[in-house]
């Protein structure tokens, strides 16, 4: 029972990070625990066999596509299977033995290794048919995923059409990373700053949730490469190495992994992993460690592959970038949510180039768990750009008079009560200054009130000048400009523009008002559930915990947020504030009103007069409800350039379908 225990545990915390990592274009573990928990699993499996099932982790690739995702699934041609994950040298002799074994190669004979990064993105299956590219998918559970093809399209470096001399396979799969360079993710972090989306984690889950986004307008501005390395299903063309394969798919105008070597047996393959490892930082990507495939491909036919990974390919990682040092405090930084989190102070230490000061501890039940304490001796962790974290407490090492941490019973910033939920402690004071510049950088977000230029550096430098003091105070920014021209890098011309996009967004849906206004608990969902059963502010506002909880995906815990935002001497004074500085979120009709009452709208493909957003804006504060995915509830569907399935299955439905004149009209006409 205990194994069977240990055995649930392992494959729930490995479906999750599946899930997060393949669907929802994040991760919270890093690969190093990732993999750490999957050796666990296959060894405890292996000890186990009776008790392995057909869905266990180490028996299927990627993970489970989301139900009702946003975007369409279609099979892949041939399955796109993930390679074996190796940590450790003897490993690594372990599997080309065995290579070799099956392979009954004489005595002294040693199989060729192609040896290339292992890339640390996102991957992609590509479609061309006579050298034109018709599709492109996600890795998704491996027999299927999503169509992504008008976001892989905007990627520069990605051919539409495959180069060089005819005739091209009739079809062939192309499959590679989706990645950003370390200079392309550094100034997309700076440009980023200076618009209404704010800082990304790392260059890994930037490119992940990138390709998840609905508007391929916003793809297209992100600085995304795709590296081939390897074909799936293919009609017309055999390739007798993989290194032969390389070079075809340079011809055809992709771009493959550098360096690139071909090695004899195990020790040709230890060797190019320890010098990739010594280089990786001179190098343009992030690589997480290398993969060495069997050169030859008709030995990889008769090698073949178990349920889950080839037998002729492994990807050997790169140790942990791991240091150890001392605690000098437990702190807490206050979040723009009010989410009151511990932080180590540490002493200074140089991991992976960056010297350290301080890691996450991510909330303090997790601080309880891992009993880190003041003076302790700590093991921490940087996997490329994440934030350090302290991964083990070196127990030995304790001062004997160390005590464990407990939260705060003050905000540290405003000195204001807290209140504990759950594994978070939160301040609900709005105009707390460590929240404040998190709160307008949510607020000038593309999905809420939209004030393109205003990122953290400005939001920073506002408040750091004094000319911001709350959220109100952006929309009077307008009669500051003369100070705000005297701040660093604060041009005429951008200077004005923002404060028109300020003008601008004194008006927004009452859905993008209340995402904005930072309501814990109020998603963007949610914010639209409530703007259309409520339809006005006014409304909302008087509402009682019974009221709220008849919206859909409101329920007691939301409700009672709510009720508490709304009912906050400070939270009434700032809307009052916001609305004598002109902000006034636009009235819409409330559920069952409205000219679109009824309707559900899907959008496809991009307009070129609007963004999807601010269409979906416009038919909800009409009445109507909009969906991601074309189904029997839906009841139009309004087709952009390159429509994609979407639009092929509301033909296939009968849906009404608008193209983008059609749907202008639409809205002119109510």
């Amino acid at each position: 029972m205990k194994v069977q225990q240990e055995l649930e545990s392992l494959r729930g915390k490995i479906r999750l990070a599946d899930d997060q990592y393949y669907n929802r274009g994040h991760s919270d573990i890093s690969d190093a625990e990732y993999d750490t928990l999957f050796v666990q699993l296959r060894k405890l499996e292996k000890a186990h066999p009776e008790l392995v099932t057909p869905d266990s982790p180490t028996q299927r690739v990627g993970a489970p596509l989301p139900k009702g995702g946003s975007f369409p699934t279609r099979k892949h041609l041939a399955p796109m299977g993930s390679i074996e994950s190796i940590m450790a040298a003897d490993d690594v002799r372990e599997f080309c033995a065995r290579a070799e074994k099956l392979l009954a190669l004489g005595d002294g004979a040693a199989i060729r290794w192609s040896c290339e990064p292992k890339l640390d993105g996102a991957s992609a299956n590509l479609l061309y048919e006579d050298g034109a590219l018709v599709c492109g998918l996600s890795r998704g559970d491996g027999e299927q995923g999503e169509d992504l093809t008008a976001n892989l399209r905007t990627i520069r470096n990605l051919p539409l059409r495959l180069r060089g001399k005819e005739p091209f396979p009739a079809r062939i799969e192309v499959r590679g990373e989706v990645i950003m360079s370390k200079r392309g993710f550094a100034a997309l972090q700076e440009r980023e700053e200076t618009s209404a989306e704010g800082q990304f984690r790392n260059a890994r889950n930037t490119v992940a949730g990138t390709l998840k986004l609905q508007d391929p307008r916003v793809v297209k501005r992100r600085p995304l490469d795709f590296i081939a390395f390897a074909i799936g299903n293919v009609d017309g063309a055999t390739f007798a190495t993989h290194a032969e394969l390389r070079a075809q798919l340079t011809a055809w105008g992709f771009q493959v992994a550098e360096p690139f070597r071909v090695v004899d047996g195990a020790d040709g393959v230890l060797a190019f992993r320890d010098e990739l490892e010594a280089a990786r930082d001179a190098l343009p990507y992030e690589l997480d460690g290398i993969v060495a495939k069997v050169d030859r491909a008709d030995w990889q036919t008769q090698l073949g592959r178990t349920s889950r990974t080839p037998r002729w390919a492994l990807a050997y990682k790169f140790a942990p970038r791991l240091a150890k040092t001392r605690v000098l405090a437990i702190g807490a930084q206050v979040g723009r949510t009010g989410a009151v989190t511990p932080v180590a102070h540490l002493e200074p230490v140089d991991l992976a180039g960056v010297t350290v000061r301080n890691a996450s501890l991510h909330n303090w039940a997790l601080l309880k768990e891992r009993d880190v304490r003041q003076g302790d001796l700590v093991e921490i962790q940087r996997a490329g750009d994440v934030i350090p974290e302290v991964v083990r407490v070196i127990a030995e090492e304790r001062p004997d008079s160390s005590a464990p941490a407990a939260p705060p019973s003050y905000c540290p910033s405003c000195q204001g009560p807290l209140q504990e939920e759950g594994k978070f402690v939160y301040c609900s004071n709005l105009d707390c200054p460590d929240q404040l510049v998190g709160r307008i950088v949510h607020l000038a977000g593309r999905r809420a009130f939209d004030l393109e230029g205003l990122g953290p550096k400005q939001v920073e430098q506002l408040v750091a000048a004094k000319l911001v003091a709350s959220i109100e105070d952006v929309f009077t920014l307008a009669d500051k400009k003369a100070q705000l021209l005297e701040l660093d890098r604060w041009g005429e011309k951008s200077t004005q523009n923002l404060l028109e996009r300020i003008a601008a967004g004194k008006t927004p849906t009452l859905a993008r008002f209340l995402h904005g206004i930072g309501i814990r608990h109020v998603g963007e969902t949610t914010a639209k559930d409530l703007a259309s059963h409520f339809g006005a502010l006014e409304a909302l506002a008087t509402a009682n915990d019974e009221a709220l909880m008849a919206v859909d995906g409101v329920g007691k815990e939301v409700a009672a947020a709510i009720v508490e935002f709304l009912a906050s001497p400070k939270n009434r004074v700032t809307l009052q504030a916001l609305a004598a500085a002109g902000v006034e979120p636009q009235k819409q009709a409330a559920t069952g009103g409205g000219p679109l009452a009824g309707r559900v709208f899907v959008f496809t493909g991009g307009l070129t007069t609007m963004s999807r957003d601010d269409a979906k804006a416009k038919v909800e504060a009409l009445g109507a409800r909009t969906a991601g995915s074309v189904g029997k509830k839906v009841t139009d569907v309004v087709a952009g350039t390159d429509a994609g399935s979407k639009l092929t299955k509301a033909q296939e439905l009968g849906l009404n379908i608008l193209d983008e004149a059609q749907f202008q009209a639409l809205l002119e006409s109510l």
